[in-house]
């Protein structure tokens, strides 16, 4: 395995597990400022002030409220990884719609991928826990909203704890299984850990995206693995409404296994969106299939991180400052038209750089049919 060394070392170092979700009565306003401060203290990157700005946004944890009192709302929890900018766009819908909504930072994240090198899943959950406590006291129903990681959280909690103020789930891409190699990893982490104290790191890697950690530990995706095994293990029916949204070829997550754990637990009113590039057609008319291809775009597939993210939103949009952005638009009439699916930039840049593709591929990174989704969020939603 290749290993790119960051020319910062100090990322790969843990600077500790301090954020302020312990106290459940901490105004969520506090609890902003105190991530905001944790996060421009460790982050490496902020000397242009410009940029810094656009960086502790897209870090730190967001509230955003609607005009008028809301009865409902709602928390958003992204994945491993990410940061609250993954789930701003959703938000920013769902706050149009009259309801509260709080988006959390989970431990680990938001400064530095050593912050990944001794979290535990609980510690995530914590962070659900204060989240959901401080809505407790704003609101009389609550939506729980997750990506990935973050999805598997909010069913975890759901599951465990007899909140009657949870009316509905939307899962984003659950991690209920990760792909390879990340489930071989997961299930030799323990001893691979105890034989080898000093192998903490799976892959090291220039920090590329402000909003997203490149470089990947083995106990972060032993975590993941954890939670998606503690999951498993509680095994009954979930009583309310969930939304599961998933795109077919997921090259992060295992989608048939969020599928058949949304046939096998998902109560009667439930919905799934499922995006592919085949046309399917499904008895269960809980089932929504959309188009994963659009061949005006040079779309080929969705990738998992494009789900959430909206055509304009100004890190991973069309117009996206992130370096590997789709910018569609921007590609449409290059002389070797770049195709957007679910693709590893690395690894796809060096098959077409030695001629085995006969076009560029890169990840797609926004959701064209973002405004679709964002009406079935409404519709599944609707009290």
């Amino acid at each position: 395995m290749k290993i790119i060394i960051n020319e910062n070392p100090i990322i790969f170092v843990d600077p500790g597990v301090n954020y302020p979700d312990n106290d459940l009565s901490l105004p969520f306003n506090e609890y902003i400022t105190r991530c905001t401060a944790w996060v421009t203290q460790h982050r490496t990157d902020l000397a242009d002030p410009v940029n810094a700005a656009k960086i502790i946004i897209a870090n730190t944890p967001f509230e955003l409220k609607p005009p008028s009192k809301p009865t409902v709302g709602a928390l958003l929890i992204h994945g491993l990884y990410d940061a609250p900018l993954i789930m701003r766009d959703i938000g920013n819908h769902l706050c149009a719609q009259g309801l509260l909504v709080r988006s959390i930072l989970l431990p680990g994240h938001g400064t530095v991928p050593g912050g990944l090198l001794n979290v535990t899943y609980e510690d995530w959950l914590q962070s659900v826990n204060y989240g959901i406590a401080s809505l407790e006291k704003e609101v009389e129903k609550i939506v729980l909203v997750g990506f990935s990681t973050g999805a598997n959280l909010a069913l975890y909690y759901f599951l465990k704890n007899s909140n009657t103020k949870i009316t509905s789930i939307i899962s984003l891409a659950p991690a209920i299984k990760i792909n390879s190699p990340f489930a071989f990893i997961s299930n030799w982490y323990p001893l691979i850990s105890k034989t080898f104290p000093s192998t903490k790191w799976f892959y090291k890697s220039v920090e590329n995206d402000y909003a997203k950690y490149q470089s990947i530990t083995f106990n972060s995706i032993y975590q993941v693995y954890r939670l998606a095994q503690d999951l498993k293990k509680i095994s009954k029916q979930i009583p309310c409404p969930q939304l599961l949204v998933i795109t077919e070829n997921d090259k992060t997550i295992n989608s048939r296994a969020a599928l058949n754990y949304f046939k096998q637990y998902a109560s009667s009113d439930s919905k799934v969106i499922l995006y592919s590039n085949k046309l399917k057609k499904y008895l269960d008319e809980r089932m929504t299939v959309r188009p994963a291809k659009y061949p005006t775009l040079n779309i080929a597939d969705f990738s998992h991180v494009a789900l959430p993210t909206a055509p304009d939103n100004f890190h991973y949009g069309k117009n996206g400052d992130y370096i590997h952005a789709s910018h569609v638009e921007k590609n449409l009439n290059a002389v070797s038209k770049v195709i957007y699916d679910t693709s590893n930039n690395i690894k796809n840049g060096i098959f077409y750089h030695f001629k085995i593709q006969k076009k560029p591929r890169l990840r797609l990174t926004f959701n064209p049919d973002f405004d679709f989704l964002c009406c079935a969020i409404s519709s599944f939603i609707s009290f």
